[in-house]
């Protein structure tokens, strides 16, 4: 029942519900080191109320007391631990694990305590903490808060004498108060948890998209001209301070404007649009492609050297040369010019290096168009 409830006001993270978990883990641990801390604090201090009650009885105080440092000692141990886990799997195991041995701890312990004791007060506190202060799933922490409410109305309304069925009913009801409570809280709690962190994966997403969408290209789907250059740099700060082989290739579409005089600028488009995705296609995973004006493209090669990058300008302007356009049943061949140059120590920027395969492109045209030429 509980699950319905819960899975009705819950929001549904689906695959995020990972993302959700790991997003929450710091705040989770910082918020179960304060019920370790509140909870072995509060155990010291019951030596105090033990020292009352088992006055009489020395040797029982000292088992008590006994088990208040181990308590104590097992519950700094599971703190320590959970400081240094940064896995959700571990951290849930650590607090599951920690929450049933102190409910079994109280539990049990009940029994050394006189009837009417204090414990109506744990009774009440105890669940009602495990609902509010636990970052596990709600239905781990309504088996335990229900695990713990039956133990001690087993222990103190049917295993000790002398307690009449009225303190039985008003226990009961006041069990079914405070789990009903609770379990509500918990399940508004953890929804709007759960609704904020949707809403800030939404807004992360569209950030994102926005970002996306201003560097790349509409038309050709490669990256803008801003963001070619960008890159550009970055890889060109690289080469200066590793050394690192640097090829730009500089590719121009031959005879494009009359491709767009006799067939349209839509056709022009179609073109531009077709060779992007040869180069797209043609280009490693490590390579930089973008649009640098018109229809001109660059295409950035790290790792790689003149011959390198000639055996990949090649491998384009072959397989474009290969590859008609086809509007509306009526095929438009085209081919390209590209320019290749290498990073040198005389480069002071990266315009140095594309300076160089602009005007290796422009010798391609001068020489016939539909070639490689490199420095």
């Amino acid at each position: 029942m509980f699950q319905a409830l819960s899975s009705q006001i819950l929001t549904n993270l689906g695959e995020l519900e990972g993302d959700y978990r790991a997003f929450h883990l710091k705040n989770d641990i910082a918020q179960s080191i304060l019920s370790f801390s509140i909870a072995s604090i509060s155990m010291l201090a019951m030596l105090r109320s033990d020292s009352f009650f088992f006055k009489d009885n020395p040797d029982l105080f000292m088992i008590m007391a006994i088990s208040r440092i181990i308590y104590f000692l097992i519950t700094i141990f599971v703190m320590i631990v959970t400081l240094k886990t940064t896995k959700v799997r571990t951290f849930d195991r650590l607090v599951s694990g920690w929450l049933f041995f102190t409910v079994v701890y109280i539990v049990l312990f009940d029994f050394t305590r006189p009837s009417d004791y204090i414990t109506t007060s744990f009774a009440i506190i105890v669940p009602f903490a495990i609902y509010m202060l636990s970052p596990l799933k709600i239905s781990t922490n309504f088996l335990l808060a229900l695990g713990f409410s039956a133990g001690i109305l087993i222990v103190e309304y049917f295993l000790k004498a002398g307690i009449g069925s009225v303190p039985i009913s008003g226990a009961i009801a006041a069990q079914l108060v405070v789990h009903a409570l609770g379990f509500g809280s918990a399940l508004q709690l953890q929804s709007y948890r759960r609704k904020s962190f949707k809403a800030y994966m939404e807004e992360k997403d569209a950030r994102e998209m926005v970002a996306y969408l201003a560097n790349i290209d509409p038309l050709t789907k490669s990256l803008t001209r801003r963001q070619l250059f960008n890159i550009s740099e970055s890889e060109f700060l690289r080469y200066v301070r590793y050394h690192r082989p640097l090829s730009i290739l500089v590719i121009d579409a031959d005879h494009f404007k009359n491709i767009n005089d006799s067939y349209g600028h839509h056709a022009g488009d179609l073109v531009l649009r077709s060779l992007s995705l040869v180069a797209l296609e043609k280009k490693r995973a490590q390579d930089t492609f973008g649009r640098l004006g018109g229809e001109e493209f660059g295409l950035i090669l790290p790792e790689t050297n003149l011959e390198q990058a000639r055996i990949v300008a090649e491998r384009i302007q072959k397989t474009w040369e290969k590859s008609p356009v086809n509007l509306d049943g009526e095929m438009i061949h085209s081919t390209v010019s590209i320019g290749v140059a290498e990073a040198n120590l005389n480069d002071q920027s990266f315009d140095d290096v594309l300076r160089r395969a602009d005007r290796m492109m422009y010798k391609a045209k001068e020489a016939g168009r539909n070639r490689v030429v490199t420095e």
